[in-house]
């Protein structure tokens, strides 16, 4: 498959109030990035207008990114009545007279809510020149997202940020406002893509970054792999956003970008120019640290998650080139009775050479432990051990002391959701032969920088990256802050898809052999594989 040209619909440029090092700001950093990951056009909106003054940011985005072909300005709109911006049709047509095509509200930031009373008039001016309007998921309910939807039908909206798990609320939602588009970035759910098209058709879906806190190369995966048609994929990665733009009545100035293919990249390491192809990375040996499974069959759990079990975790792990998951049953870290490591057990033994599991214990029965314990764990049936906090206990609470001690007897992996680095401190000193995997561990910077911080001084703590954030540079700032040795590539599918986790690494500007390190010989090693079954299934 050539490379896609994608139009990012969710870019922030500027200085911004808080700003991780490893994060990027400058504008040529930017279009490096964005060459890099096959990006030929973005909307940008800036930090200024997002966090101290819209009009003053509004008119700095504009002089700050000039005429570059490659940017379409967006606005943060408030109304008119403090005498902050113009009233609406004055405002909408000086937007439109400069070649601002797109519109954003930030109505909790701003503290103008939805209201017809207050925000109607300009969103009915908006509305008359079908000027894109972009709202993010923290800034709106989405009963009242709705409503706004309703009452300006044909006003173009997009939610930006919608994340996984919600199709309870969204496909209803979707359902009641035809208007109501989905920009992608955090929309990773397993599968989703294909979900959503099977019942709302493609044409609603918007590739959207979140630059800079996202990684833009991991932010293109899900739109290069899922199993959607050749044109519902460029239709998503940028014909959606250029059709609204070119909708769009009165606008003059600046052109649109062209949706042109991307430059080509000679110097791609191996991995990435699997990656940009859209194939299965067939030639790596790739094992994924962090995986679920629900009951046969399962749909959902406590929130709606599509294909949730073994065959289709496999089926997914295929499409990807994933050879092989270590995985934790949904009802291993909810009720962690033994009926939950009999589904694992059942899906290891159809799958004996693609799943491993991590036993799992509800320490809130103690009556079940022995049992367990010597059915489960002694008998080498699982590879490792998954505790949660859903049970209520620390990690580092007595009661899971009997785990963590099989653990450091046969220096087997703990994979800890979310650890704290105070507690990852206390376990690593006292079980020195465990391997404890901070899953989640890029989930946020504090969580990143802690975690760190304790790798560095113990070698027995590893970072698994799994998370929806896809933090801009985090993999970069890990191997440099610490060692590449001690990441580990997970994708916690089947809940998100494999594809953003899997391309937050291949899109990484780390040395191609560290790369292979976390994206399986890490863990292999952790497990003490042999070299003959580290091998990719092509």
């Amino acid at each position: 498959m050539s490379a896609i040209p994608f139009f990012d619909c969710n870019c922030q440029i500027g200085v911004r109030a808080n700003r991780h090092k490893s994060t990027i700001w400058r504008l040529e950093d930017y279009r490096r990035d964005f060459d890099y990951c096959d990006i030929v056009g973005a909307v940008v909106s800036h930090a200024v207008a997002r966090e101290y003054s819209p009009d003053y940011g509004n008119r700095r985005l504009l002089r700050e990114i000039g005429d570059d072909p490659q940017l379409v300005p967006q606005w943060v709109l408030i109304p008119h009545h403090t005498g902050e911006m113009p009233p609406a049709p004055e405002l909408v047509a000086e937007m439109l007279s400069l070649g601002v095509r797109t519109a954003r509200i930030m109505p909790k930031t701003n503290v103008t809510g939805t209201s017809e009373a207050i925000i109607g008039p300009l969103l009915s001016e908006l509305e008359r020149h079908r000027v894109p309007l972009f709202v993010d998921k923290s800034e709106i309910d989405l009963p009242d997202l709705v409503q706004l939807c309703q009452a300006h039908p044909m006003l173009p909206v997009v939610l930006c940020g919608q994340s996984w798990g919600g199709g309870r609320t969204l496909y209803p939602a979707l359902a009641a406002a035809p208007n109501l588009h989905i920009e992608t970035w955090a929309y990773q759910e397993h599968r989703a893509y294909e979900e959503f098209i099977r019942r709302f058709g493609p044409e609603r879906l918007l590739f959207g970054t979140d630059l800079p806190n996202r990684s833009p190369g991991a932010a293109t995966m899900m739109t290069r792999y899922e199993d959607i048609s050749k044109e519902a994929r460029h239709m998503i990665a940028g014909g959606n956003l250029m059709r609204l733009l070119k909708d769009v009545r009165g606008a003059q100035g600046r052109p649109l970008p062209e949706l042109k293919a991307p430059a080509t990249h000679p110097d791609d390491d191996p991995i990435v120019a699997c990656t940009r192809a859209g194939k299965p990375l067939s030639d790596e040996f790739v094992l994924d640290a962090h995986g679920h499974i629900a009951h046969p069959g399962a749909m959902g759990v406590y929130i709606p998650l599509a294909y949730n079990d073994a065959d289709n975790l496999v089926k997914s792990m295929d499409r990807m080139g994933i050879d092989i998951c270590c995985f934790s049953p949904w009802s291993g870290i909810i009720t962690g009775d033994p009926e939950a490591n009999d589904i694992s057990l059942d899906a290891v033994e159809r799958h004996p050479d693609r799943l491993l599991a991590y036993g799992c214990d509800n320490p809130n029965y103690p009556e079940f432990f022995n049992a367990e314990y010597e059915r489960v764990f002694l008998t080498d049936r699982v590879i490792g051990y998954k505790p949660y906090p859903r049970h209520g206990l620390p990690f580092d609470h007595p009661a899971l002391a009997p785990l963590m001690e099989w653990a450091n007897a046969n220096e087997k992996p703990v994979l800890c959701h979310a650890m704290r680095p105070d507690i990852s401190e206390k376990l690593a000193a006292k079980y020195p032969s465990a391997k404890f995997l901070v899953a989640h561990a890029g989930s946020s910077w504090d969580l990143a920088e802690g975690t760190a911080r304790v790798a560095r001084e113990f070698k027995n703590v590893y970072a698994e990256i799994t998370y929806t954030s896809i933090l801009y540079g985090f993999i970069e700032f890990f191997c440099e802050e610490v060692c590449p040795e001690q990441l580990l590539f997970g994708s916690d599918c089947v809940m998100r898809d494999i594809a953003p986790q899997l391309g937050w690494v291949t899109w990484a500007r780390i040395p191609y052999e560290d790369k292979q390190k976390v994206l399986g010989q890490n863990m292999a090693d952790i497990l003490k594989m042999p070299m003959e079954q580290r091998t990719p299934r092509s």
